[in-house]
């Protein structure tokens, strides 16, 4: 993947998800039921959580040093989920937006410090097992693509 590919997927992601709950009021973005039992509140700071995962990931690359990040642990998922939703569940919505919004900036921002080899080359850095653009779009593109998927179908049985 090209970094203009990978930054278009990162702007179509954000753009499909923002779009999943445009227009919903204070009670609907805070209300359970979203995604299991997460509010569209929670999923939000989910997806800000896994992102800094990342940014961290980017930050130690670009450092010279071997992430430390979940990326590359193995580690329980629906564990790790349940800790940060118990952690961030009683948040207020703006700080949420707000980390959800701002954790965007620096993933871009440490992707821009990379070059296109940096970023595409498979083998440029061997322990990540693909190339740091691929790992940037299964852990963020991917992952909000999938939650605005449920975002969607969660906004069409809201609408009736």
């Amino acid at each position: 993947m090209k970094k203009n590919e990978l930054f278009q997927a990162l702007s179509h992601s954000r753009e499909r998800l923002l779009k999943a709950i445009e227009g919903l009021d204070a009670t609907h973005l805070t209300q359970p039921g979203a995604v299991g039992i997460w509010s569209v509140k929670d999923v939000l700071a989910h997806l800000a959580m896994w992102e800094a995962q990342t940014v961290t990931l980017l930050y130690q690359v670009r450092q010279g040093m071997k992430p430390t990040t979940l990326h590359l642990k193995t580690f329980d998922t629906d564990q790790q989920n349940a800790q940060w939703y118990e952690q961030a569940k009683d948040r207020p919505w703006e700080q949420v937006w707000a980390d959800f919004q701002g954790v965007r900036v620096q993933t871009l921002r440490r992707l821009d410090a990379f070059n296109e080899d940096e970023l595409s080359s498979p083998t440029r850095f061997p322990w990540l097992g693909m190339s740091l653009a691929d790992l940037v779009y299964e852990w963020v593109v991917q992952h909000e693509e999938d939650h605005a998927a449920d975002l969607e179908t969660w906004r069409q049985r809201l609408e009736g």
